[in-house]
This record gives C-alpha cells, structure tokens and sequence, in this order.
C-alpha cells in the first residue's frame, strides 16, 4: 500500500488532506468527510480514488490519471452514494449515478496567435457523453454557449481586443458532478489575421472574470496566540529543502471595497522569469512544475509553495499583492492593518504585517530565496504606485 493509504488506515472517522501532491491509489473504507485540502492525488493508472464504504463525501481534490495506456478510471465508488463536492478529476467516475463515462476531452485548445486590439472569434467542436456547463477563467475571452448538450457541440472562443505581444492563458471549466479541465492559450500579435472563425458572441457575454473555486481552502483565523512576529528586512531559514509552505492574506479591514489578488513569480539568476508563464495569477493559477499555485479563496487569497518541486534554474520566488483597476484612488491606503501568515503543516511559522503602505497599488510581500542549499524568507512589505505592471517590467514579463 502506498504510504498515503497507510496514514488513511490509521485514522478514524473524517479525514483531511495538506496541501500538496500525493500518490494514489487510495481506498476509503470507512463512512467519512475525505476533504483534499485542494491536493492533488495521482496515479499513473486507474482507479485512483475508490469509495468502497456507505456515506463517504470526498471533497476539495483534484483527482488525476497519469498515464495514457490502461484503465483511466480517475473515481470510483462501489456503493453508488458517493457525494462528491469541488472535486476535479482527469480521468472517468464510474459507480455515480448521473456521471457518464466515455469522456474525451482536449487537454490544450491552442488559439496560436491572432490579431492584437481587434476581437477575434474561434470555434471548436467537442463531444460530450453528457449535458454540462462551460465556465471561462481566461482574462480577456468569451465562452459560449454556457450549457453543452450531450452529443456533439460546438463553442465559440471570443477574445477582446488585447494589446500586442499580451499572452492569454488559463482554463475552461467543463462541469458536472465532478470539473474537468481545458487549457487555453494564445498571444495577441500586432499585424497578424484577425480570425473571424465563428459569429462574434460581444454584448451577450461578458468577458470573463477569474474563476473562483466552490470551496475555499481552509485557513485558521487569527487569534491573539502567541506566534512569532517578523519585520520588513528579516530574514527566516524555512526547515527542510522540500516542504509545502501556505502563505495567507487577510486584513483588519477596507474603507471600502477592493479587489486584491496575489500574484507570484519565478525567478532566475538574473531576477527574470524564463518566460510568461512564470507569472502565477487567477488566470495562470498553477506553474508548470505544480512548485507554486495560486487558488482563489473568496476573501484570503492564498499561495501555496512545494520547494522541492522549484526548477533548478528558480533562485527566488517573489509574492506580490495587487490592487485591480487603473483607479488611483483604489490603493493600499484603503486596507487596515495587511497581514500575511506563514504556515508549514498546521504549525503557523509567523505573521508579518505589511505597516505603512499608502497611495501604493502593488506591493512585493516576501521573497523565498536559495542560499547555501536551502530555502529562506525574505520579509519585503515595498509597494509600487504605478501598479501591476511596473513589477511585470522589472521581472520580463509581459501581460494584458
């Protein structure tokens, strides 16, 4: 059995997962609430999660077979009263009522590039084995229809008029009991053809907003505990090379309301990204190698770091906090008291707050950086009044 199996075996009653990526399979035998934490759980073959027990709710995981060859079977359950809740999965669910198997959905819709600051329509024909619905999570693109009958379908990709040179990346959303996942990507480029591909879907449709996931990951909340407390400047060795490290944002309130995301980036020697795709957002929520994610959790944004999965090349991580909207006025001065919160497993390492922000829009919270082989915090709390993109510039990135 698989050492994930073990510490399930040797509990009892409900169960909940860390953060982080574990290897399957996994069978729950007992009447439970299996809450994943927003993990992962893989398996290069399936199945990879069985629900062999009456009254088991699985919850908050992302389950996902591996390989190509072999059943790809991603949940199973036995007793056919299974509940799944915020679940994802790559892979079939078979034993549910109301899950149909059969499913063959691209991994990657690739847009290549197309016109920068016109609008460009795509079209592309899917087959579903069941009815479901279509979310969009791509700053910038439209997605019709939202409800996909079974059988063949065709969806209309829709991109506003992004300027030259901007990346678009994130994901569609196939929903139904369970979430399955589409990849989209594409560069607007100035004096390439403007694709005209299906009937344009402007003025029914908005553009879409970040996706937001059903059930927010759980975050201890504050209390007046003791736990260490850190200043701009400090410097903190993590313990261990390869740990998970959750940082969590919240504050002691906003005059009025704002909208704050967290925005992390992979850096190089040269404290440049290797590319767009180093900037991990709502819109590009996890790095390729899964070492930095960044789900959305209503109003704690929160970043996850596995460092033993950081390229090589990666000798800092940055995680910056922005202020959306080009209104000056919306800016750190309307947030009392930002606070950040470390943790390493359930134990909270620390807490920083970030005094003194004012008129600026980003801010650069902490940097987690190599030294002498290991991995150590660097407390920051700086902001930028310019916004967003002074910090892309200054990192290599280009974005819409």
């Amino acid at each position: 059995m698989s050492r994930l199996q073990d510490i399930f075996n040797r509990g009892t009653g409900d169960f909940r997962l860390e953060p982080g990526e574990y290897e399957g399979p996994l069978v729950i035998d007992r009447p439970c609430v299996f809450d994943g934490g927003n993990a992962t759980l893989w398996a290069g073959q399936g199945p990879v999660l069985t629900a062999a027990a009456q009254g088991v709710t699985v919850r908050n995981i992302r389950v996902e077979v591996t390989e190509e060859a072999g059943p790809r079977i991603a949940i199973t359950s036995k007793t056919g009263d299974t509940v799944l809740e915020g679940v994802e999965v790559n892979g079939e669910v078979t034993g549910l009522p109301g899950e149909a198997e059969g499913w063959n959905l691209p991994s990657v819709i690739s847009l290549g590039t197309f016109a920068a600051n016109e609008i460009n329509a795509f079209s592309y024909d899917l087959t579903l084995p069941m009815d479901a619905e279509l979310a969009c999570g791509v700053k910038d693109l439209r997605a019709a229809p939202s409800f996909l009958r079974r059988g063949s379908c065709r969806i209309t990709l829709e991109t506003g008029a992004v300027r030259d040179n901007a990346i678009l990346y994130g994901e569609l959303l196939v929903r139904t009991n369970v979430t399955r996942r589409i990849y989209v990507t594409g560069k607007a480029v100035s004096g390439a053809p403007v694709h005209l591909d299906a009937a344009p879907v402007s003025g029914t449709l908005p553009l879409s907003e970040p996706l937001k996931m059903r059930t927010p990951p759980v975050v201890p909340p504050v209390t007046e505990q003791e736990v260490q407390r850190a200043v701009r400047g400090q410097r903190l060795p993590l313990s261990g090379p390869d740990g998970v490290l959750r940082i969590a944002y919240s504050c002691g309130a906003v005059r009025r309301p704002v909208e704050l995301d967290g925005y992390v980036f992979l850096l190089g020697e040269d404290g440049k990204v290797s590319g767009d795709q180093d900037l991990i957002f709502f819109s590009n929520p996890e790095s390729e190698t899964g070492c930095v994610k960044v789900p959305v959790s209503g109003e704690t944004p929160l970043v996850l770091l596995e460092l033993g999965r950081a390229p090589a090349w990666t000798k800092k991580i940055t995680v910056c906090y922005s202020i959306y909207g080009g209104n000056p006025a919306e800016n750190f001065s309307l947030v009392e008291k930002p606070l950040l919160r470390l943790f390493q497993g359930e134990t909270e390492l620390c807490r920083f707050e970030m005094e003194g922000l004012g008129m600026e829009k980003t801010v650069v919270a902490l940097e987690v950086y190599r030294y002498k082989g290991e991995w150590r915090v660097n407390f920051v709390g700086s902001g930028y009044q310019s916004g967003l993109e002074t910090l892309c510039r200054r990192y290599g990135v280009n974005i819409e």
